[in-house]
């Protein structure tokens, strides 16, 4: 499975609203990449954002058996909004 960009502080756009498994995203939010993990006992992937203007962070759990380019038509990389 691959995944937004290993960049921490890297910019993404929630392209359309989904549900994951332990949060919903909009389309349109604007989150701050942080980290992923990968579980092989629950074969997940993680990944973990913070959204710009909010505390907390918020997770995209990734089943081994989704298409590895399913994150293309969730997020789109950004730069970052103007100072």
């Amino acid at each position: 499975m691959s995944g937004p960009s290993s960049q921490v502080g890297r910019y993404y756009r929630v392209r359309r609203s989904f549900d994951a498994m332990r949060d919903n995203f909009v389309e349109g939010e604007l989150l701050i990449y942080e980290s992923s993990a990968y579980s092989r006992y629950d074969g997940i992937a993680g990944y973990f954002f913070k959204q710009v203007d909010q505390v907390g962070s918020r997770w995209w759990d990734v089943p081994d058996d989704q298409p590895a380019d399913l994150w293309l038509e969730l997020f789109e990389a950004m730069d970052p909004p103007p100072a």
